[in-house]
């Protein structure tokens, strides 16, 4: 029994535009290494706070960048795979809440220009992938019908067809 086209379980990489997927990735690979570049800016520090959000930032950024631009990571066949497996198993919302987990916490850390950059870009990343689990705007059950007979007011005999209202519309 094959499942119906409303309760489609598809991936979600064939229910987006391949242009959009290719400008989101895009910027999670810029977003990744502003991370991995505004976490050694957050390394040079005095408190230990900052030293372990730039840790954080640069581990978070190692990780994002290949699951968003593999082609950084060619010869490691293994972080391909789970590139792969992510873009095949993990929806647009999943994306979107891990990116966002994976966000928050050096940006809460260290309240530096340089880890509000780098969260920042991550977290737009995050809300990309947000507006991809959303989906197009309205839906064909959304959208009115032509011939809908719920609307009163547009389906009402208001005016005879001779256009005097105050004829009796009951006399017709």
């Amino acid at each position: 029994m094959s499942p119906s086209p409303e309760h489609n379980d598809s991936t979600p990489a064939e229910k987006a535009p391949r242009g959009i997927r290719f400008v989101i990735r895009l910027w999670g690979a810029i977003a990744a290494l502003i991370m991995i570049s505004t976490g050694l800016f957050v390394l040079i520090t005095v408190t230990a706070h900052c030293l372990i959000a730039g840790i954080l930032q640069i581990c978070v950024g190692v990780i994002v960048l290949p699951l968003e631009a593999p082609i950084f990571c060619s010869y490691f066949t293994l972080l391909i795979k789970l590139s792969d497996w992510v873009e095949n198993k993990f929806r647009f919302w999943m994306r979107a809440a891990l990116y966002f987990a994976f966000g928050m916490p050096p940006f809460f850390l260290c309240l530096e220009l340089s880890t509000f950059l780098g969260c920042g870009s991550l977290l737009v990343l995050a809300a990309l992938y947000g507006v991809l689990a959303i989906g197009k705007k309205g839906s064909e059950s959304s959208t009115p019908r032509a011939n809908k007979t719920d609307d009163v007011e547009a389906t009402a005999k208001l005016m005879t067809n001779t256009g005097d209202p105050n004829d009796d519309l009951n006399t017709y």
